[in-house]
């Protein structure tokens, strides 16, 4: 047989393979085809959501430093400060169908979380210098309710960011050192909060600074915090070269979440006794320089993770109290608090363990 009939006789094998097929296998085949390059896709597409799981635990009291020649009492409880894993670059379809069957796992909007086109590096840095900030305010917030008569210098406040928008944006810029706000010295980031905190959004305010070495006054006209609760400059800040007699210690975890517990934590090595009376105390929440406890992020996941870690109560920010008593839990013990007193309070009622 010749090459051109041996071809022939192999088209004609192949057409009678086609036509023996019933329809319905080939719309099978081409159905699994389409499916398997949707599922492809659906793994590579990323959605404009982060992934909130419950993260690591630590204990408040292990991070602090004190200088040497500062009273130390050592307590017999713990107090777990809180994190948060955020997932870094968004969730694919596959990542969100978990998240939604898991209820330890929350989706958030990723533009709730990060500014637009913020890199990650940006990103972290910002929550290192909101942990800075937060670290001063626990360390200054301590220090006066435990009464330890300490002197706590600064250089001022350091303008770390500007929020686009807002009054001070074109106004101040990176690297200013604040030292005086309506007229009143401040020595801590959190100070400003205080200073303007019975002031308006739209009212215009003096600012002394110095920039470049060059001292000088500027005014701003002051902003409204997202949810409208609080008045602001509009600025990311934290206190200039800061000098405490103690310090936190917390590696590379970011965020002002923590501070509440940071400022327990200090009180309680300060000053004789145990806070938590032998218990394991988690809770998580902002502090300010009055003593005002703020909202955080994860709370949720934050729960969870408190109670897996051995805890037996966890101290809530008033704000997030409802959405805590959403999550998993079991035994453990929620106490809404909106200042540090409360939280004090809270800590006060415990029978010893």
């Amino acid at each position: 047989m010749g090459a051109a009939a041996t071809y022939r006789s192999q088209l004609d094998t192949i057409s009678a393979v086609n036509a023996s097929l019933p329809r319905w296998v080939i719309a099978t085949f081409v159905a699994l085809f389409l499916a398997a390059t949707a599922a492809i896709g659906a793994w590579s597409i990323q959605l404009p959501y982060l992934a909130f799981s419950p993260g690591p635990v630590g204990d408040a009291i292990d991070v602090v430093v004190a200088d040497p020649d500062l009273q130390i009492y050592e307590p017999d409880g713990e107090l777990f400060f809180l994190t948060v894993s955020v997932s870094a670059r968004g969730v694919n379809v596959y990542e969100a169908i978990e998240a939604g069957i898991d209820p330890t796992v929350d989706l958030i909007r990723r533009q709730a979380v990060r500014r637009q086109d913020e890199t990650d590096a940006e990103y972290k840095q910002r929550n290192l210098d909101a942990m800075d900030q937060s670290i001063d305010t626990a360390v200054a917030v301590a220090l006066d309710r435990s009464g330890v008569p300490v002197t706590i210098e600064s250089d001022g406040v350091l303008v770390v960011d500007l929020v686009e928008g807002s009054g001070a944006a074109g106004v101040l810029q990176p690297d200013d050192v604040i030292v005086a706000v309506n007229g009143e010295p401040v020595q801590l980031g959190a100070d400003i909060g205080v200073v303007i905190g019975d002031l308006a959004p739209g009212d215009v305010v003096p600012i002394d600074l110095v920039r470049d070495g060059e001292p000088m006054t500027v005014e701003v006209e002051l902003t409204a915090s997202e949810d409208g609760s609080r008045t602001l400059i509009g600025i990311l800040a934290q206190t200039a070269n800061p000098r405490y007699p103690i310090s936190i210690e917390t590696a590379n975890v970011g965020g002002p979440s923590a501070g509440m517990m940071y400022t327990l934590a200090i009180m309680d090595l300060l000053v004789e006794g145990d806070l938590a009376k032998g218990h394991i105390v988690a809770g998580t929440g902002t502090i300010q320089s009055d003593g005002t406890v703020g909202n955080i992020g994860g709370v949720r996941q934050k729960v969870v993770a408190a109670e897996a870690a051995g805890a037996e109560i966890m101290l809530v920010p008033a704000g997030n109290y409802e959405d805590a008593l959403t999550a998993p839990r079991q035994s453990m013990e929620l106490v809404s608090v909106a200042t540090i007193d409360e939280a004090l309070a809270a800590l006060d009622a415990l029978d010893p363990a």
